[in-house]
């Protein structure tokens, strides 16, 4: 099993983000689907908090 994937409230729960926070960087293509969030066939969203802590540290490649 894979724990790169993690819901919303999870990886919000975790990386103390907001779960406003979580969505508007979605929405607002912050974060790309497919790299650092998914929708996935029973419609709940999952984030990769590997790609994402990538990102925190990296920035945009």
């Amino acid at each position: 099993m894979s724990l790169n994937w993690l819901r919303t409230k999870k990886y919000a729960e975790l990386s103390g983000h907001t779960i406003d926070a979580l969505n508007s960087k979605r929405r607002n293509g912050i974060w790309l689907e497919h790299i650092h969030w998914i929708k996935a066939p029973d419609g709940n969203i999952y984030y990769n908090w590997k790609k994402i802590e990538e990102w925190i540290e990296h920035g945009y490649k």
